[in-house]
């Protein structure tokens, strides 16, 4: 096995350390390596040949910096090779590489062939480029490629040491500074592995409280060449030119944002929708229909109708602002890279899929159900695959994942190595290589373009491997001198898929040495699905994965999730206010997913701000419409009308209700939902009925058709006249009783009339 007798510290998580298989040949501990404290810092920026065997001459090209306070003289660089160790063949033992002493002796200096780099003067923290150059035929010799000795299959290690005298330091035959990588050779014949390339496209979005995507010149910057969404796409284009397809891993949100900046990033518009005949396709972006174009399509593809100096064809502009150019260029190459290679959606937003599910499943399930305008405008039909930051799987994350929907996992939170298609449960499986993502030992983790081709290419090595590298098919034989010998395929016992999830945070500019010499004979790049085509190999438990407590410990919390859930809910509200408007209720959910996105799990403050400003904005709008009426109502009767008074202060016609609440003994006949008209104001009669003699307090709110309130409500006092029925009693009494004693007193009078003497006159 490779680094045989070599000192070797494994940086490990503490969980990590518990469970790791040891290295073979190598003493593991769990205790990162020591920082560099070379005095000269060596970087390798490009190497020539990327494997072996190779023909001609490997250069290598980089740079060399001072980083002590001396000034140091007559630099000169060596390659050196480590064919004195046995190469490694294992991942185990790549990764284990990556914790060597920078100063370990892991290979020969080769210090009489070719011609070394010289370096005449470097002062204190100033860089200055070399160049070595090396015979492949001295390393062919070292390997015994070209000899009757076999050389054993595997990962070399390769590189670069600078000598020189500083002033306290004299020359002597100790390395004053080092480049360290891996130089994979694999045998002739070996049947090739499968590799898939995984580029993740994600990216928190904030939105102002408009709707509007927040901080235009940093999103033109990210958009436009140089800025880092910029420079994926470039790597996928380089990808493609060097015939290796890039899977890319994109958040649909995202996508939709970037649409959306692509139209000029107009706030959410209350217009009515505009209508387009079915049979009549339109162009994305045109403004020519009433009310602007969809916030969420994105410029029109490519076309070969003549474009007026925006891009648009004849009779169409696009937005010309510095933010929506840069979106619609982005857009244009996206929709190139992505037809040259894959695409995998993860859910809206991408989600704490884990935490979303406790705390509100009903998101969750909005957003596995959404989908991305933007890439169905681009008519891709992206496979669904369930990721996490750094690759980790729990079994809470396996349980809530669609049946059929793949888990993309890392390797490194399993506690055994397994196969790159496996199964957890009923769900499937696709683990990516940990390793391949580091870079090479540089040392410490060189995530440079050449430091990540070499570490896959020795990755795809170790896996392409047969069981017995010694064994040859005699009855075939090789001519070393045939250049299409090295493609000569047979059937190899091993074979494991690589899959390589990509980081972003190196310098995508120099894409291009990435994929020079990527591609060789033993390793076959191919989209995601395609290189994990194969049966699942095992199953794997919950005890099979690494306790990842600590790491869902970075959850989002429910406070959150209850801001999204206000956005969404007014939105739906305000939706169905609006008359003729179908867009605005999509659009405020797009924006309030991506604040369950596991991108701003580090930034909740804020996201929760902009999802509160947003809400607020949304009820503004429902403030605008009133409701008013007198302070005071008096019924004739047991029932009766009154007047309440329904105000429209928008620019869009709305349809509203009216929900009257009140103590018991009081009826309020609901009314039907109204329109009213922009800026407009209308009276409704409002019936009441009651079986109570004393004052009823009501509530009147304004609604939308189902009920919901939007805001505004006004209070009234209501008094029914059924009181006065006890007053007529009483009059009534009253007046009988008068009526009886008139009659009576009548009654008297002629009585006492009649029985009076006759006047004698």
């Amino acid at each position: 096995m490779g680094l045989s007798g070599l000192a070797v510290g494994l940086t490990l998580d503490p969980a990590l350390a518990s469970s790791a298989a040891p290295v073979p040949g190598a003493v593991a501990a769990a205790v990162p390596a020591e920082p560099d404290t070379a005095p000269l810092r060596v970087r390798i920026a490009s190497l020539s040949k990327s494997s072996l065997p190779a023909r001609g001459t490997l250069r290598i090209r980089g740079s060399v910096t001072n980083t002590s306070d001396e000034t140091w003289t007559t630099i000169k660089l060596y390659p050196f090779f480590g064919d004195d160790l046995a190469p490694m063949d294992e991942p185990a033992d790549l990764d284990a590489a990556m914790d060597v002493a920078y100063d370990a002796q892991v290979g020969e200096r080769l210090v009489n062939v070719g011609a070394p780099g010289l370096i005449e003067l470097l002062e204190p923290g100033e860089t200055a480029s070399y160049v070595v150059t090396v015979p492949t035929d001295a390393l062919d010799d070292a390997l015994g490629v070209a000899t009757d000795r076999p050389a054993d299959g595997g990962a070399y290690w390769f590189g670069v040491h600078a000598l020189g005298q500083g002033g306290s330091l004299p020359r002597d035959n100790s390395a004053d500074g080092r480049a360290r990588t891996f130089l994979p050779y694999v045998p002739r014949r070996t049947d090739a592995v499968p590799a898939s390339l995984v580029v993740p496209l994600t990216h928190a979005v904030l939105f102002d409280e408009d709707g509007s995507v927040s901080d235009e010149e940093r999103w033109t910057q990210r958009l436009s060449p140089g800025g880092r969404l910029r420079d994926l796409l470039a790597l996928g284009l380089t990808g493609a030119a060097a015939d290796v397809p890039i899977t890319w891993l994109v958040d649909p949100a995202l996508l939709d944002a970037i649409g959306l900046m692509a139209t000029g990033n107009p706030p959410r518009s209350l217009a009515a929708t505009p209508s387009r005949p079915r049979d009549e396709p339109t162009e994305p972006g045109s403004t020519d229909a009433p009310g602007g174009p969809s916030p969420s399509e994105p410029p029109a593809a490519p076309t070969d109708e003549p474009t007026d100096e925006a891009g648009a064809p004849d009779g169409e502009q696009l937005d010309d602002s510095p933010i929506a150019r840069a979106a619609q260029d982005w857009l244009a190459a996206a929709a190139d890279v992505f037809t040259a290679g894959e695409v995998v959606a993860l859910p809206y937003g991408n989600p704490d899929v884990t935490t979303t599910q406790r705390e509100a499943p009903a998101l969750l399930d909005l957003s596995l159900a959404q989908s991305s305008n933007v890439l169905a405008d681009l008519g891709i039909e992206p496979d669904p695959v369930f990721a996490a930051p750094g690759g980790y799987v729990d079994a809470a994350l396996a349980a809530v994942t669609p049946e059929g929907t793949p888990l993309l996992v890392s390797d490194r939170f399993l506690r055994a190595t397994g196969p790159t298609v496996g199964r957890l449960g009923g769900d499937r499986l696709l683990v990516t290589s940990d390793g391949a993502a580091q870079g090479s030992p540089g040392p410490g983790r060189s995530v440079t373009a050449v430091g990540l081709r070499q570490r896959i290419l020795a990755e795809a090595a170790v896996r392409a491997l047969p069981d017995d590298p010694d064994a040859v098919d005699a009855s075939d034989p090789i001519d070393p001198t045939d250049p299409a010998a090295d493609d000569v395929p047979v059937v190899s016992a091993n074979g494991q898929p690589l899959v390589v999830l990509l980081p972003t945070a190196w310098d995508l500019s120099t894409a291009e040495e990435l994929f020079d010499g990527l591609v060789r004979p033993w390793v076959s790049f191919e989209t995601l699905s395609a290189a994990t085509a194969t049966t699942p190999a095992a199953i794997l438990g919950v005890d099979d994965l690494l306790d990842t407590t600590e790491i869902l410990r970075r959850e989002v919390d429910p406070e959150t999730f209850d801001a999204v859930q206000d956005l969404i809910d007014t939105g739906d509200v305000l939706q169905r206010v609006l008359v003729g408007n179908s867009e605005v209720a999509a659009r405020v959910t797009e924006q309030a997913l991506s604040g369950l996105s596991y991108s701003i799990r580090r930034q909740q403050r804020v996201t929760r701000a902009s999802l509160a400003l947003s809400t607020r904005w949304l009820e503004e709008q429902l403030g605008a419409i009133q409701i008013t009426t007198s302070s005071g109502v008096t019924l004739s009767g047991d029932s009766g009308t009154f007047v309440v008074t329904l105000t429209n202060d928008l620019d869009q016609p709305v349809l509203v209700s009216i929900t009257a609440v009140s103590d018991s003994g009081l009826d309020i006949q609901p009314v039907e939902p109204l329109e009213l008209g922009p800026q407009s104001r209308t009276s409704v009669l409002l019936t009441a009925t009651t079986q109570t003699s004393r004052v009823h307090n009501v509530s009147l709110m304004v609604t939308d058709s189902t009920g919901a309130p939007l805001g505004a409500s006004d209070q009234l006092a209501l008094r029914s006249v059924l009181v006065s029925n006890v007053i007529w009693l009483i009059i009534g009494v009253g007046v009988g009783t008068l009526f009886i004693a008139i009659g009576l007193r009548l009654r008297r009078r002629i009585v006492a009339a009649r029985r009076a003497p006759a006047d004698p006159a």
